[in-house]
């Protein structure tokens, strides 16, 4: 009978619960799908008047017009140039709104100016108050399309195009007119013609607003020069053109006719790159082809829990030296961490989180050898009977930074622990050889007896069988270190492909110096003293910053399966 029992519940754990390579190769399908459905439906989507006359550049002896790419069999079977195509398009067709919003700042700018060399003060705070009034109105087209370029760098391409690179969206440019247009839309002050701003209020903001338009232009130019989509149709000044056609009246009726259009503007963009796109679909998606598949292998509510605890944590701000490589693109701390984690987002989102702390946490790495030689340095350079007792110290200090391993060993477990990382993963994105240098060390600080209370605090008095044991330890942490350091340097050599390190290395000569100025004399305890304190107080303030204050001990309880997993 319980033999039967037996096999019956194999056959039930097998077809509940299939063979975790297969998990992962059927989410990587799903979730191949379900992004090439919204690159084919945007594509789809794009008015072919929108694309007429433009040309895809794909290498420097090579173009094609893009209505034929977006056409061809050739194009539409290759998944990542049909993803490039389309992208490409949408970053060229924002970064003409983005010019074309300028051109009409512009317009109206100059006309401010003639109002103030004029020395007609009244009209020119009435044109810069319009003029504000239409920033502020450009807010909502602003949000629609970030939040177009949001949703695509959500999306993870490296996981999609296996390292390949493809066009990255042109989020971070948007969102620097969005937080611009952002100063004037947080005041309270309402437009009212009868309560105008003073001429001071007014001198400011022209100067701000002429200043946005200088760095503003400069990066939308820098943007076409980027772009590998070229523009065929012939250039006309055909927002002045059309304005001046309009009107033979005053100039301030040139402010309040440029205003309406610039009104008619947003509105017409919000109707074709936004709506017409149906990405108010994408962003709330109702309907299953618009809905992200879920990765079985995981509990996903588990870690977008986690994630939006840990990145509202102090602890990142000693990252903010460190960007990370992704698709080609430096990401800073802030924008991995700025926005909120969800369903649409989590996948690219841990990606980015986990190769910022394999970033991080390989600096740590080095950083700790680095000073570990540092006190070995001064060890070797001491003499009787101070080597001696440097050794100790060395030692006492390397069995107190087994603090320091426990808590990156608890940051990594946790995040496996959390569903943010697998042990299984072995992309840029692993922790695979942050855990085993973690296990070495704590193997190591657990097989030896490293603390001083099993050395003796002082050596002289306890000669023979300690010096032996000092001198076996020796031998044990230089082959350990010789081992771990031929790993480190092969990890280092490969650390400028997903890391950008704003702050130097410590540096062992600059560390030894300080050493020596805080001693009194060159030769004496306080020089060993003073250099296994400064390794300590790394040690302390490495588990503090990247494990108590990244609030990983708030998240280690949101799933309990953590022990039998990682066993």
């Amino acid at each position: 009978m319980d033999f039967f029992l037996i096999i019956r519940m194999t056959i039930f754990i097998f077809v509940l619960k299939p063979d975790k390579a297969e998990q992962n190769v059927d989410y990587h399908w799903h979730y191949k799908n379900f992004i090439k459905t919204v690159t084919d439906h945007i594509r789809s989507s794009i008015e072919s008047n929108e694309i007429r006359n433009l040309i895809l550049k794909l290498d420097s002896n090579y173009t094609i017009k893009l209505e034929e790419a977006f056409q061809s069999d050739l194009y539409l079977n290759n998944f990542r140039y049909n993803y490039s195509n389309t992208i490409s398009v949408l970053n060229f067709k924002y970064t003409g709104i983005l010019k074309i919003f300028l051109n009409y700042l512009d317009i109206i700018l100059q006309q401010c100016k003639q109002f103030r060399d004029e020395n007609l003060w009244e009209n020119f705070i009435c044109c810069i108050t319009s003029l504000v009034e239409e920033v502020k109105n450009s807010q909502t087209m602003l949000d629609n399309l970030y939040n177009v370029m949001k949703y695509i760098s959500d999306i993870d391409v490296r996981y999609l195009f296996q390292g390949k690179n493809v066009p990255n969206a042109i989020v971070d440019e948007i969102d620097f007119f969005k937080q611009f247009v952002l100063q004037y839309t947080s005041e309270t002050v309402s437009f009212d013609l009868n309560s105008l701003p003073n001429l001071k209020d007014s001198e400011t903001k022209f100067k701000n607003l002429n200043e946005f338009y200088t760095e503003a232009s400069e990066i939308v130019n820098n943007m076409f020069q980027n772009s590998n989509v070229i523009d065929t149709s012939v250039e006309t000044n055909s927002i002045t053109n059309q304005i001046n056609e309009c009107t033979n009246e005053n100039d301030s009726y040139l402010v309040y006719l440029t205003c309406s259009n610039l009104n008619a503007f947003y509105n017409k963009t919000i109707e074709i790159w936004y709506k017409n796109l149906d990405f108010e679909e994408f962003l709330k998606p109702k309907i299953p082809q618009f809905i992200p598949p879920i990765d079985l292998d995981i509990n996903q509510n588990d870690g977008i829990k986690a994630l939006n605890i840990l990145r509202q944590e102090s602890g990142w701000k000693t990252m903010n030296h460190i960007l990370i490589i992704y698709n080609g693109k430096q990401f800073s701390v802030d924008f991995i961490m700025k926005d909120e984690i969800n369903n649409i987002n989590f996948r690219v989102k841990k990606e980015h989180v986990i190769q910022l702390l394999r970033c991080r946490y390989t600096e740590i790495m080095k950083n700790y050898e680095i000073l570990l030689s540092t006190v070995v340095h001064i060890c070797n350079k001491s003499v009787p009977p101070y080597y001696q007792n440097c050794l100790i110290e060395l030692f006492d200090s390397l069995n107190k930074s087994k603090r320091m391993f426990d808590g990156l060993n608890m940051a990594i477990n946790t995040l496996n622990n959390s569903s943010i990382w697998s042990l299984s993963n072995h992309s840029h994105s692993s922790l695979q050889k942050i855990l085993k240098w973690n296990t070495d060390f704590l193997n190591l600080l657990k097989n030896n007896e490293f603390s001083r209370c099993e050395l003796g605090n002082n050596i002289i008095k306890n000669e023979g069988k300690n010096t032996e044991k000092l001198k076996k330890l020796r031998n044990i942490l230089s082959e350990f270190r010789d081992n771990f350091y031929k790993e480190l340097r092969s990890e280092m050599s490969r650390m400028n492909d997903r890391c950008v390190m704003r702050k130097p290395f410590i540096e062992k000569f600059k560390i030894m110096n300080d050493i020596l100025l805080m001693s009194t004399y060159p030769y004496s305890n306080q020089i060993y003293l003073n250099a296994s304190n400064y390794f300590g107080i790394y040690c302390e303030n490495v588990y503090k910053n990247c494990y108590e204050d990244l609030g990983f001990g708030k998240i280690q309880n949101l799933n309990t399966s953590l022990h039998d997993r990682y066993i």
